[in-house]
């Protein structure tokens, strides 16, 4: 009776431990998308922004 139980609780844990690591991967995947919706959103805009008409004057550069 008591190896059941043992057996059991051993069982239990390994079905929480999975679950967390399930929830982690779900939460790296989530992350993972944010930043690719970023990264997505900058290259639109620095395709968008048009190149500086005389680099060498000086100033602000959006390409530096």
């Amino acid at each position: 009776m008591m190896e059941i139980r043992s057996l059991a609780s051993q069982a239990l844990l390994v079905q929480e431990q999975m679950s967390q690591t399930l929830m982690g991967m779900a939460a790296v995947k989530q992350a993972n998308a944010a930043q690719q919706q970023v990264a997505e959103m900058l290259a639109r805009n620095a395709a968008a922004v048009a190149p500086a008409e005389n680099a060498q004057q000086g100033g602000f550069s959006t390409y530096a």
